[in-house]
């Protein structure tokens, strides 16, 4: 079977999905899945709003994409606006559970032209390799974390 991996824009409906994408990462760090489920929604909602409206002041948004394989939504990536030399943040990149690994990543970022910045966890060794495989390089850091350029 083939696979076919596209970007959309991202649209309002596509809220569900993406408090489902950010539940998967936070499940095991904030041992969410213990919790009632009432109060496990009323987290998520509060998070993903939250750290929604911190990126609109912060990175105000040049895209702001569904990454999509064979049709079904498999991530977002969510661009700043460029900045004065042209570059670009890559403010989100996350991709489901059950699509890492087939090259959606890959995929997204190799579409997006010209300079990209992101930042990554010291701790996502399995990043930072697919990064380095995709040109970025380590500009500067912290304890927690890199930031890194692809030219």
């Amino acid at each position: 079977m083939t696979t076919t991996i596209t970007l959309r824009a991202q649209e309002e409906a596509d809220a569900p999905f993406l408090r489902r994408l950010l539940a998967a990462g936070l499940e095991s760090s904030l041992g969410l899945h213990v919790w009632p489920e009432r109060e496990r929604e009323l987290m998520l909602c509060r998070q993903y709003d939250a750290r929604e409206r911190d990126w609109l002041v912060r990175y105000p948004p040049g895209r702001l994409e569904i990454i999509e394989v064979n049709g079904a939504p498999a991530g977002r990536i969510r661009l700043s606006r460029p900045e004065p030399d042209g570059s670009r943040r890559v403010v989100d990149l996350a991709i489901a559970l059950e699509y890492r690994r087939r090259g959606v990543a890959t995929a997204a970022l190799t579409r997006c032209e010209g300079a990209l910045s992101l930042q990554v966890a010291r701790s996502n060794l399995p990043a930072q390799r697919l990064y380095a495989r995709l040109g970025f390089v380590v500009q500067d850091g912290d304890e927690l974390n890199l930031l890194l350029r692809r030219p």
